[in-house]
C-alpha cells in the first residue's frame, strides 16, 4: 500500500526542497498546499485575503481543495507528501476523517532565525516557480532581471506565519504522537544540524529518520566495547582497529550513502589503506567508531574512519584513524564512475567542516592509490627477503580476495620471522624485533585465490626520510613465477617505532 507522508516545518522551513528529493528517490506525488491554495486565490477572493494578511485558511476551504487533488489517480497509486497540511489539529482529524492514512510526520524543526533570514532572501521565478536566493542561491544572470518577492515573504507577514506556526505544531504533533520524526536545524539543541547546513545534507538526515536501521547516512557511527582479545600490543591494536573499520566501511558501503553504487556493481574492490594507531586499546572500555566519505572522484571515494574514546573532562581523543579508496568493479571487471557524485560531495564537504576532520586530516589520505604506494617504495631490491606464503581460506572475503587486514598481520608476522633469520642489516633486525608497528598502508593490485601460492618480498626503506625512532618496512606479494617481474597483486609498508640510540627498547607512546 502506497505510504503518506506529512511534511511539517515552519515558512521556510525547507519542507518544498526536501519534498522534491523525497519525491525523485521514492516516487511520491508531492502535494504543496500552499501552491493549490495559491492557485485557487485568483478564483477564491476569501482565500486570497487569508495568504495576504499571513492567517492560516480555513480548514474547510483547504481541505476542499486538497481533497479534490487526492481524488485523483496518482496519489492512490504512488503514495503522497502532504507539504503545508496540516497546519491545525483540526486539519489532522479531518484527513483522518477523509480516510488518508498517515505513515510518518517529518517535522523540520527550524529556528526562528534561520526561517527569517531565509524568508527574507527568498525570490521565485514567475516563469517557472523556481526558488532562489539572494545570498545562498542566487539566480543567475538571465534570470535575475525577472525574479519577484511574493507578497507574503515581508518581514511583518513572516513573524505573523510563524506566531502562527508556533501556536499550532505542538497540537499536531501530539496528534500523531510516534509518527512524528525530528530533523532539527539551527536550534543549538545537541545533534541538531548548522544553521547554513546544505539541502543535500538534510536530506541525508531525513533518510536516516524515515529508513531506521535501513539507512545508516554519510555517517556511520557505533560504539564498540573492546574484547580482551582486541588488546595488547600496539600490533593487537593496528589489526583491532582495521577490523572495526573493515566493518564499519561495510556497512557505509551497504547501509550508508555509497548503497546504491555498492548494489550496481558486481563488487567493491578496495583500492588503498592506511591504519595508525595513536594509543593502545584497553579492555572493556567503550569506544566511539566512525566511519564517513571523505573524497568523492570519478571512479573512486575515499572512506574516512576514527576510533576514539570519550575524556574524563569531556571531548574525544583519537586511538586510531585510517582512510580507505575503494572503487566499484562492474561485471566485466572495469572500474565504474561513481554515480550521484554531486550529492556524494556535498555530503563530504559537510563532513569535512565537521568535528571528523579532525581524524581525517591526521591521515592526511595517504591512502591514494597504488601507483603512489610503487612511487613511495621503489622496486624491490635484489637483497630483498623472500619467502613463500599458500593463501588460506581464513583470509579471504565474500569475492574470494585477500582481506587487508589479513595482509597486514601477515606482514607482521613476517616482519619477526625475517628479523630473526638475519634477513636485513644487524642494526635493523635489533630494531625490527623490538619496534612498535604504528602504522600500516596497503596497496592493492589484483587477487588470489584460495590455495594459491605466492612470493613475499620484504626490505627496510633506509633512503626513505623519516622521523627520529622511525623505520620503515616495505612488502610486495607476487604470483609465484621465480622473479620479482611477475604479477603484483598487493603492496604493502610497516611504519615501525623503534628507540633512538642508547634509549630504551619499549618507547613510550607519549613519544612518538
Amino acid at each position: 500500500r502506497p505510504t503518506n507522508i506529512v511534511l511539517l516545518g515552519p515558512p521556510a522551513g525547507g519542507k518544498g526542497t526536501q519534498a522534491d528529493f523525497l519525491s525523485e528517490r521514492y516516487g511520491m506525488v508531492h502535494i504543496s498546499t500552499g501552491d493549490l491554495l495559491r492557485k485557487r486565490a485568483k478564483f477564491l477572493p476569501e482565500v486570497a485575503a487569508c495568504m495576504s494578511s499571513g492567517r492560516l485558511v480555513p480548514d474547510d476551504l483547504v481541505s476542499s481543495v486538497l481533497k479534490e487533488r487526492l481524488a485523483e489517480r496518482d496519489c492512490s497509486n504512488r503514495g503522497v507528501l502532504l507539504d503545508g497540511f496540516p497546519r491545525t489539529r483540526a486539519q489532522a482529524e479531518a484527513l483522518k476523517t477523509a480516510g488518508v492514512e498517515v505513515a510518518v510526520v517529518l517535522h523540520l524543526k527550524v529556528a526562528d532565525d534561520v526561517v527569517v533570514e531565509r524568508i527574507a532572501g527568498r525570490r521565485i521565478d514567475p516563469m517557472n516557480g523556481k526558488v532562489y536566493h539572494v545570498t545562498d542561491n542566487p539566480p543567475p544572470p538571465d534570470v535575475a532581471a525577472r525574479v519577484i518577492q511574493r507578497d507574503d515573504d515581508t518581514a511583518e507577514k513572516i513573524l505573523a506565519r510563524l506566531e502562527v506556526y508556533h501556536s499550532e505544531v505542538d497540537a499536531i504533533t501530539s496528534f500523531y504522537g510516534a509518527r512524528v520524526k525530528v530533523v532539527r536545524v539551527g536550534c543549538g539543541s545537541e545533534g541538531a544540524l548548522p544553521a547554513d547546513v546544505r539541502p543535500m545534507v538534510v536530506f541525508d538526515e531525513v533518510r536516516k529518520a524515515l529508513e531506521g536501521d535501513i539507512y545508516w547516512g554519510s555517517v556511520v557511527r557505533s560504539g564498540p566495547l573492546a574484547k580482551a582479545y582486541e588488546c595488547g600490543t600496539h600490533s593487537t591494536t593496528l589489526m583491532s582497529a582495521a577490523r572495526y573499520f573493515e566493518h564499519s566501511r561495510f556497512r557505509l558501503l551497504h547501509n550508508g550513502c555509497l548503497a546504491d553504487n555498492t548494489h550496481a556493481a558486481e563488487r567493491v574492490a578496495l583500492q588503498a589503506q592506511v591504519v595508525r594507531v595513536l594509543e593502545r586499546i584497553q579492555p572493556l572500555r567503550r569506544y566511539e567508531l566512525c566511519t564517513w566519505v571523505e573524497d568523492v572522484g570519478r571512479r573512486a571515494v575515499v572512506v574516512g574512519h576514527a576510533l576514539s574514546r570519550r575524556k574524563r573532562g569531556g571531548g574525544t581523543v583519537d586511538v586510531a584513524v585510517g582512510s580507505a579508496t575503494v572503487v566499484f568493479i562492474s561485471a566485466q571487471g572495469e572500474a565504474m564512475e561513481v554515480a550521484d557524485r554531486q550529492r556524494l560531495r556535498e555530503l563530504s564537504a559537510s563532513v569535512r567542516g565537521g568535528r571528523c576532520c579532525t581524524a581525517a586530516d591526521t591521515v592526511e589520505n595517504e591512502a591514494a592509490s597504488l601507483e603512489g604506494m610503487i612511487a613511495a617504495i621503489g622496486p624491490v631490491p635484489s637483497a630483498a627477503w623472500r619467502c613463500s606464503w599458500c593463501v588460506p581460506a581464513v583470509d579471504l572475503d565474500f569475492h574470494g580476495q585477500v582481506h587487508e587486514t589479513a595482509f597486514i598481520a601477515l606482514c607482521e608476522r613476517l616482519r619477526f620471522q625475517a628479523a630473526a633469520t638475519g634477513a636485513y642489516p644487524p642494526r635493523i633486525c635489533e630494531q625490527v624485533l623490538h619496534g612498535h608497528t604504528m602504522c600500516a598502508h596497503v596497496a592493492c593490485a589484483g587477487c588470489a585465490s584460495q590455495g594459491e601460492l605466492l612470493d613475499v618480498f620484504s626490505w627496510p626503506l633506509l633512503d626513505v626520510a623519516c622521523p627520529a625512532g622511525e623505520l620503515h618496512l616495505a612488502f610486495e606479494l607476487r604470483r609465484a613465477a621465480g622473479a620479482a617481474e611477475a604479477p603484483l597483486l598487493i603492496q604493502g609498508q610497516l611504519v615501525i617505532a623503534v628507540a633512538a640510540e642508547g634509549a630504551s627498547a619499549d618507547l613510550p607512546l607519549a613519544r612518538l
